[in-house]
């Protein structure tokens, strides 16, 4: 442990203690003002019962550093997060066993030192009306005790839930970040304006269709930049732009085929998904008139996209595509517990599994 994670705990232990000693100290020596209140009809005075008040706060604070250590304990062996009723109960009846036999337990040590007038004339712990009073004041105590634990419990975890959407979120911005970069990158960029001054020469046409693609695209990467996820049907749209794109470049060398069913296109996918494994395809793979690149990209019992490329060889100084599918499966953790498969044998192909989520609509029609 460092310098300064030791310094924090220190100063947040003696926080705690200072916390927990200032309010059952004061909850004691509000219970012993009461009880001497109800049997000698006068308040308790510093000059008559200074002793007894001390007494009450020690056996205040004792019994608030014993309940802090054993709701400790109860933590670990019955968490609220999964039994939030059954751990309100239990705590407040085991608080209470402790409170009232450790409470029994000091007064009579504290009778057995000094004498049962350190309380008051004529305490006595054998009288069954102090016992019944002290009994309803320890349970109704107990109880707001309890009551305010399990609030200040269930703010803890609202306040830790909300930092793990946070901090969620911003680990999704980050590799959102990363594909980003890989998309709007310099040779990306150059590649594509070099293709745009070669056909401005060849053809003018296919020039504005290229530009309108490319265009296409870029507002796609921008759009998207924010959001954690888009539909399939989005992310197909942007892969035929920029299949078309790719086509300009490779003519008959590449090939990408599409065939997804219908119903699915409404699913969930993270943005650039689709885009990246077609890029890895084409990036790692000697496109040449001997051997073309084929790509599909499938569905597998409407439960899994499948992206399935050819291999043509791999080219030399590629940076390996790892970057991009571990990119890949960090953000589909946070939508889904199934894993991507990946597989490259005779053909190289990725599973991907068909992300369900609800749109904020669909929710609310549901709950109608």
């Amino acid at each position: 442990m460092s310098s300064s994670s030791r310094s924090y705990y220190m100063n947040a232990l003696f926080r705690r203690t200072l916390l927990v000693t200032f309010i059952s100290g004061a909850l004691g020596w509000l219970l012993f003002a009461y009880l001497h209140f109800s049997e000698t009809d006068s308040f308790p005075t510093i000059r008559e019962n200074f002793t007894g008040m001390l007494v009450g706060i020690g056996i205040g604070c004792l019994n608030g550093f014993a309940l802090y250590y054993a709701n400790r304990l109860l933590d670990r062996a019955l968490p609220w997060r999964n039994y939030y009723a059954a751990r309100f109960v239990a705590g407040y009846l085991a608080n209470y066993a402790v409170a009232l036999l450790l409470t029994l337990a000091l007064v009579q040590g504290c009778i057995a030192l000094f004498g049962a007038d350190v309380f008051w004339n004529g305490f006595s712990l054998q009288d069954v009306d102090l016992k019944v009073k002290l009994g309803i004041l320890l349970l109704a105590t107990l109880f707001i005790y309890k009551v305010i634990y399990a609030l200040l419990y269930s703010y803890q975890h609202y306040a830790v839930a909300q930092i793990e959407n946070i901090q969620r979120e911003r680990k999704q911005l980050e590799l959102q970040f990363e594909a980003l970069k890989s998309q709007i990158s310099p040779h990306y960029l150059f590649n594509s304006l070099n293709t745009i001054s070669s056909l401005l020469y060849k053809d003018t046409p296919s020039a504005e269709q290229f530009i309108r693609r490319l265009v296409q695209t870029y507002q796609y990467i921008l759009s998207t930049q924010h959001k954690q996820y888009v539909t399939l049907q989005d992310e197909i749209d942007f892969v035929q732009s920029y299949y078309y794109l790719l086509r300009i470049r490779f003519q008959q060398l590449l090939t990408v085929e599409i065939n997804l069913p219908h119903n699915i296109m409404h699913t969930k996918i993270p943005p650039l998904t689709l885009q990246i494994l077609v890029e890895n395809a084409v990036k790692h793979n000697n496109l040449n008139t001997d051997k073309k690149l084929f790509i599909y990209i499938t569905a597998q019992d409407n439960m899994f996209l499948k992206v399935i490329n050819t291999k043509t060889g791999n080219l030399t100084g590629v940076q390996s595509f790892r970057v991009g599918l571990e990119n890949i499966q960090k953000r589909y953790e946070f939508f889904t517990d199934k894993k991507i498969e990946i597989k490259d044998d005779d053909k190289f192909s990725v599973t991907l599994p068909v992300i369900h989520l609800k749109t904020r609509e669909q929710e609310q029609k549901h709950s109608a």
